[in-house]
């Protein structure tokens, strides 16, 4: 679920941006790095921008409701927007001069949250909430030398949903019969590929019901 989620967050920027809702098209969607600055490396700098990356951070305030509901509680997740711009600083956040072909980070943010906040991600499969996205906060993150190198500016907006985790059924269906062989060296018959067409040893088990 937990997975399926952020792809879902993804999905859902995906979506409107291919439909060309947005005025700009994101040229990357990905989960976050471990390490972004190392990142930035193993690109070789290319971040293709407008870019936006989802990473799960924390599951809060889990309760077991017991009989057989499972576990729930609220996911938190982080989305982080990069905004490029050769001009300068500022239209890295502001955006270029019709603030639609040059997206700031700024706008990037105030889009996501439009398409974000409220959201159900019912579009998406495996993905059930019990509470719609809601948003925690936003915040610039701190500009490094390498994001500095390369012109970007990059927001972080916390999103927060209730979800359910479920449970394993104790009444899974099992099996009657098990029938195992095996080719046991040095015996013989231990010739690829395997399995032999006449097991060394062979056996079944038969469960009790």
């Amino acid at each position: 679920m937990i997975g399926a989620i952020e792809n879902a967050i993804i999905g859902a920027l995906r979506a409107r941006s291919e439909a060309g809702e947005l005025g700009y098209k994101y040229r990357l969607l990905d989960t976050y790095p471990d390490d972004f600055d190392q990142y930035f490396v193993d690109k070789k700098g290319q971040i293709r921008a407008p870019a936006a990356w989802c990473t799960f951070l924390a599951l809060d305030d889990c309760q077991d409701f017991g009989d057989g509901q499972g576990v729930q509680g609220i996911g938190r997740f982080a989305l982080v927007l990069a905004a490029q711009n050769l001009r300068n600083e500022t239209a890295t956040r502001h955006g270029g001069p019709d603030g639609q072909s040059e997206p700031g980070s700024y706008q990037l943010v105030e889009d996501a949250l439009r398409i974000l906040s409220d959201n159900w991600l019912e579009d998406e499969p495996n993905v059930r909430l019990i509470r719609s996205i809601a948003v925690a906060g936003v915040r610039l993150v701190q500009r490094t030398e390498m994001m500095a190198k390369n012109n970007l500016s990059l927001m972080a907006v916390e999103l927060r949903c209730t979800f359910p985790m479920g449970r394993f059924s104790s009444e899974a269906e099992g099996f009657e019969q098990l029938h195992i062989d095996w080719d046991v060296p040095p015996i013989g018959n231990v010739i690829p590929p395997l399995p032999a067409a006449r097991a060394d040893a062979r056996d079944d088990i038969a469960v009790p019901q």
